[in-house]
């Protein structure tokens, strides 16, 4: 009989945290069921999880986690966590890590948190929820990471112990991806023949580094006039950079598409991939753009040279540095087949080591681990060299 899996969500936006627990779910992992519960019943693709055939659960915070209705929440999870006999919970973010510690403790189940980024700041993010963040960490059963980088932040500055911090690596369903791409685009491209259209996927945070990208795109202007930069993604940078491109004279060569919910098919339409974040986990957005065949500029931070091997699939940069960043987006736009060989490289790498039942073995492995014991090796899926 399956043993019953309690997968928790903060909500169903669009993000990577997100697309990869729906991944979780689409490839769940054999000799394991999944119940799913989320703190808010919203966002694009809460669809998909219903069509993987899953009605979350809904343990609602109302606003703060400081009041008594979260301890309500945290008492109706353990209930839920009984009824279906629950005994291990996958949490994902921030405020489902938290949760699931409180909740499995109080109904005795093992409880795994995950760990996708390098503890940066984010919005409504201060010094206490980090605190907290780092509390949760040392306390959970396990911590699943999803880079090296992410596991090294875990255990050098947040005191986990190492034994206790395993990797397993973002999947990707490739055969669907394809699929994707084929399919026609949610809305059209300000593409037209013979531009040379770079796509920038990922929320206008800070994090993101979008103004490092406009200011590259200024100094491109004149030694790549067809250059176009396709930023897909919503936040609260938007006013920030349209007044930006504006005062640079770039609306017509960099564009705020907003959210994208055919990611895949533009990818299919441009020629190269650019992310210029501050910190990352494993990127989704470079894992898709390796998928799609793409050339890669990125900056060298978190797990982005775990994906990015310079001269082999792409290029990496400072973060912070529109120069570096302009003259690497210039070699790789101006050398087509150099680019297109990179393209392949990155593509045969996701095909061998990012795979959706590469990520499900690895999850199945932590889960049998923490309910059988003994303590999980580092890593759990096998390593990239």
């Amino acid at each position: 009989m399956d043993v019953p899996v309690l997968h928790l969500v903060n909500r169903f936006w669009i993000g990577g945290a997100e697309r990869q627990f729906v991944e979780r779910l689409r490839l769940h992992p054999p000799g394991f069921s999944a119940v799913v519960g989320c703190l808010e019943l919203s966002g694009p693709m809460l669809e998909q999880v219903r069509a993987l055939g899953y009605e979350p659960t809904l343990f609602a915070l109302k606003g703060s986690m400081l009041q008594a209705n979260t301890l309500r929440q945290i008492a109706r999870m353990a209930a839920l966590i009984r009824e279906h006999g629950v005994r291990l919970v996958h949490a994902t973010d921030f405020n489902t890590n938290l949760l699931a510690l409180a909740a499995g403790r109080l109904a005795g189940a093992k409880v795994v948190v995950s760990r996708v980024d390098l503890g940066h700041l984010r919005a409504n993010f201060g010094k206490w929820h980090r605190e907290a963040e780092m509390w949760n960490a040392r306390h959970a059963d396990l911590v699943v990471a999803n880079a090296e980088a992410v596991r090294e932040v875990c255990i050098r500055e947040e005191r986990c112990r190492p034994e206790r911090v395993v990797v397993v690596r973002n999947g990707l369903d490739v055969a669907r991806f394809d699929q994707l791409s084929s399919q026609p685009l949610q809305a059209p491209l300000p593409v037209d023949p013979g531009d040379l259209p770079v796509a920038v996927i990922g929320n206008l945070w800070p994090v993101k580094g979008h103004r490092t990208l406009v200011e590259a795109a200024a100094l491109l202007r004149d030694r790549l006039p067809r250059a176009k930069f396709l930023c897909a993604g919503e936040g609260p940078e938007r006013e920030h950079l349209q007044r930006r491109i504006a005062e640079l004279g770039l609306t017509d060569r960099v564009y705020l598409l907003g959210h994208r919910l055919d990611v895949p098919a533009v990818l299919a339409r441009v020629r190269a991939a650019c992310l210029c974040s501050s910190a990352e986990g494993l990127s989704n957005a470079l894992m898709e753009a390796m998928a799609a065949r793409l050339p890669i500029v990125a900056t060298a931070v978190g797990g982005n040279p775990e994906l990015v091997r310079p001269g082999e699939n792409g290029l990496l940069v400072p973060y912070g540095d529109p120069q570096s960043l302009a003259e690497k987006l210039f070699e790789l736009l101006t050398d087509e087949a150099r680019a297109d060989e990179m393209g392949r490289q990155g593509r045969a790498r996701v095909e061998a080591e990012l795979t959706l039942s590469r990520m499900a073995e690895g999850h199945a492995a932590v889960y049998r681990q923490v309910l059988e014991g003994p303590a999980p090796s580092p890593a759990l899926t096998p390593q990239m060299p």
